[in-house]
């Protein structure tokens, strides 16, 4: 941090403070447990997801299992490109430079946006391929667009939207860069550096029943419809995230835009901002766009608005910025010391806060039956939280859904014949579980009010389970179309075929 502006020193010494707080307070949330089970069992990849998360948590856990410091690579991250936002800019316009970087610090989204998740790695390894590629148009070199190329190819081992980035690059060379063949064979030195870690993707989803392919272009997308209200719920989270000020000042000077893509030396991050959002834009009449998806380009508008917003905007923007953060954490801070109480009204979201909160209590309470029984629930995420806090695996039973299915690889339903298993549920399902065991005994367990329900099955018979469970999971989620081969599938090795 030496030689950085004093009023942005306190910015960046603010908004660090507050995100390790909220950090600390913060219960560990189902995604970010589910994430950490990755990091317990590092691969080439994951059910849902390419595996940098997972790596990230695997160097984490080797130290600590602690939630501040699991969500630390998530803080610094955001820190981290704050500060660089500044250190761009500072030759241009050392206020402005002070102002963009502060304005991106102060966001709500980066301030109370501790979760680690896979966009952790994606918005770091995006943010350093789009920088390579800035590089890359300042110095015609092709050692940075191989930097971009390298970098865009951890940001898609991160994320499959990492993909978008590459298409913006494209996209911004075609409209806005005019300089014969060079860019375009820069472009393919982008190319080539994404190459090994597509190609060890590929590899992976050969071997493993291609989850990826599976989850993100036929689970997850089978209900896509058209629809005209998606596109304003997308313009309302763009409103959120970018803010009335900034939105309001980019349509101003909207007839700008296109001077600045071709001829501002930061137009290339204006033109990696609206790129991708406007293809989201157009996506959104078919697909929910959520907000997560947007943070990876998100940085981008604030190095873009440099050459465009005037000290006087910025300040404005500014004005906007910090007292809406505050207004943040204020609320924050009130829902979290109110929960779960104040969403009792609501049985669903109530269990869901009660279950988060206090996963340890409910670990402890039915640790007692440990070790005559295996501990098991019907959903990937209760599942994963019970991991978390029991420090232990916590089987899944059940069809669930196409999310967060990385318990099919890790369990092996043949070796539980014969066990004794508690299923853990919201529900009383105890007629579900009864043809799979023995005998079945149902109880229920009360926390805070909430009451959850568990079973304790005796003498687990997998092919009771393999008939009635399993080839519905085969049917539903492992139907690889015929034109895609096989290398390796672990739940045709298990299974059979469907």
């Amino acid at each position: 941090m030496l030689n950085t502006d004093r009023p942005l020193l306190l910015v960046i010494v603010a908004t660090l403070l507050v995100k390790l707080l909220i950090a600390h307070f913060l219960p560990m949330t189902g995604d970010e447990a589910y994430f950490i089970v990755w990091g317990k069992h590092p691969d080439f990849g994951f059910y849902d997801h390419t595996p940098m998360a997972g790596w990230f948590l695997t160097a984490m856990l080797a130290v600590s299992d602690a939630e501040v410091w699991l969500r630390l690579p998530q803080i610094l991250t955001t820190t981290f490109i704050g500060w660089a936002i500044y250190l761009l800019l500072r030759r241009q316009h050392e206020d402005v430079a002070v102002m963009a970087a502060s304005l991106y610090l102060l966001a709500p989204i980066n301030v109370l946006g501790v979760m680690m998740t896979t966009d952790t790695p994606l918005l770091l390894f995006s943010f350093l391929s789009a920088l390579g590629f800035y590089l890359a148009q300042r110095h015609d070199q092709l050692g940075w667009y191989l930097f971009s190329g390298l970098f865009l190819g951890l940001a898609f081992f991160s994320k499959f939207f990492a993909g978008l980035l590459g298409v913006a690059y494209f996209i911004y060379l075609l409209l806005f860069v005019r300089r014969g063949m060079r860019p375009w064979l820069g472009l393919l030195v982008v190319v080539a550096g994404t190459l090994p870690f597509i190609g060890l993707n590929l590899w992976w989803n050969y071997t493993h029943c291609w989850n990826n392919y599976l989850f993100n272009l036929m689970n997850r997308t089978s209900s896509s419809q058209f629809s005209y209200t998606l596109p304003l719920k997308y313009l309302a989270t763009l409103l959120y995230l970018v803010t009335p000020p900034l939105i309001w000042y980019l349509g101003k000077h909207g007839r700008q835009i296109p001077a600045l893509l071709r001829g501002d030396r930061f137009g290339v991050f204006l033109g990696l901002f609206l790129i991708p959002y406007g293809l989201f834009f157009i996506l959104s009449f078919w697909v929910s766009i959520g907000l997560h998806w947007l943070l990876s380009f998100y940085p981008f508008v604030f190095l873009g608005i440099a050459s465009l917003f005037s000290i006087q905007q910025l300040r404005r923007s500014l004005y906007f910025m910090l007292p809406f953060t505050v207004l943040h954490v204020i609320l924050f801070i009130v829902v979290l010391a109110l929960s779960p109480g104040l969403f009792k009204n609501n049985e669903n979201t109530y269990k869901d806060l009660v279950y988060g909160m206090y996963a340890g209590e409910i670990a402890s309470r039915i640790g007692e039956y440990k070790p005559e029984y295996l501990l098991a629930t019907d959903s990937y995420t209760e599942s994963a939280l019970l991991s978390y806090a029991a420090r232990e695996h916590v089987v899944v039973m059940g069809v669930g859904s196409h999310h967060a299915r990385q318990d099919d690889q890790l369990t092996d339903f043949r070796q539980l014949d014969g066990k004794n298993i508690l299923v853990l549920s919201y529900y009383d399902n105890a007629r579900t579980y009864a043809p799979f065991f023995e005998s079945t005994e149902a109880r229920t367990l009360t926390v805070e009010g909430a009451t959850f329900y568990y079973v304790l099955g005796k003498n687990f018979n997998y092919q009771a389970y393999r008939k009635g469970v399993i080839e519905k999971i085969m049917q539903r989620y492992y139907q690889i179309p015929e034109d895609l081969p096989v290398g390796q599938c672990y739940m045709f090795e298990r299974y059979g075929r469907p």
